[in-house]
């Protein structure tokens, strides 16, 4: 069972890593005339996650847009062949930056035009410096370097009018089932250089993931109460029970990091700290009854899943 979860969580992060969940004719239906009214470009690019990157995923961009044409991002490479003296461990080449778009100009009915007012790095881009034995080198955003005109295709772009080159990356990143005509999520497209970027929804692809937890939760709960099992297997399935749901927990609080503006994401800080004292007490005190016992460790999983289960859908609201 072990292992199937395992299998079955890899092979979801892999799909939510580059599918845009959730991105159906609906999303189409966004881009009428009325609600491009009601709706800026940028509000309906806010909550979407725009990557460039390798089918492989060993380098890529990631970067967010803000409602108000701002951006915020990284990039990411690495190359553990490349070692020296105090780095054995390789070299990473990385980035974070954030920017400020144009505003749209209108090319179609279902392109526009941005350029890139400003971008700034984190680091000095072409510094170096070493850290837990890898040589970092900062650089340029792979992708949105040397852009001098972007634009942005709004989901169901026709794809046959849309440049091969694009095409070519947005199917190598980004899963588009066979015979697909219209595009099925956002895209950027650094006209210049010939880059790509696909997007996904973050909060749509979060749900997907809960939601197939969910249904591993279920099959391991059934186990839990209808399988003859020792009380070994019992303590092995209510870790596993937790370690899920923890898992998607962390996998949240990731985004949630990035997605919410500074201020937001202290508070929210310091509320998860004591929500994690608070578990951590109650989990304690649901075991307490059975103190050195081989059901110790049960009756705590069971807790610790159950609370955070809990927070996991709270931390879901968090996301726009």
């Amino acid at each position: 069972m072990k292992k199937r979860i395992m299998l079955f969580a890899l092979m979801l992060s892999m799909v939510l890593s580059v599918c845009g969940c959730g991105n159906n004719e609906e999303d189409s239906e966004q881009h009428s005339e009325q609600n491009r009214e009601e709706l800026s470009l940028f509000d309906e690019l806010k909550g979407n996650r725009f990557v460039f990157a390798s089918g492989a995923g060993a380098w890529g961009t990631e970067l967010l847009i803000g409602e108000d044409g701002s951006f915020k991002g990284q990039y990411h490479d690495s190359d553990m062949g490349s070692t020296g003296a105090g780095y054995p461990n390789g070299t990473r080449y990385f980035s974070e930056f954030t920017g400020q778009f144009s505003e749209p100009e209108k090319v179609n009915e279902y392109t526009y035009k941005v350029t890139i007012n400003t971008i700034e790095y984190t680091n000095e881009v072409g510094s170096e410096e070493i850290l837990d034995e890898i040589l970092y080198s900062y650089s340029e955003a792979y992708g949105l370097f040397g852009a001098e005109e972007i634009l942005i295709y709004l989901p169901g772009a026709p794809i046959a009018e849309l440049p091969e080159d694009y095409v070519i990356w947005a199917k190598g990143s980004a899963y588009i089932e066979e015979g697909t005509t219209d595009l099925p999520f956002y895209g950027l497209y650094n006209v210049t250089e010939m880059c790509g970027f696909s997007s996904y929804n973050i909060k749509e692809s979060l749900e997907s993931r809960v939601a197939f937890t969910e249904e591993l939760a279920l099959e391991i709960e059934n186990s839990i109460q209808n399988d003859p099992l020792t009380q070994l297997q019992y303590n092995e399935k209510t870790n596993q029970l937790y370690e899920m749901w923890d898992s998607d927990l962390n996998a949240i609080w990731s985004d949630l990091k990035v997605v919410l503006d500074a201020d937001s994401f202290d508070k929210l800080l310091k509320e998860q700290r004591e929500w994690i004292a608070q578990k951590e007490a109650e989990v304690k005190k649901a075991g307490a009854d059975y103190e050195g016992g081989s059901m110790q460790p049960m009756v705590m999983n069971q807790k610790a899943a159950e609370l955070t289960k809990t927070r996991v859908y709270e931390l879901l609201e968090y996301l726009e």
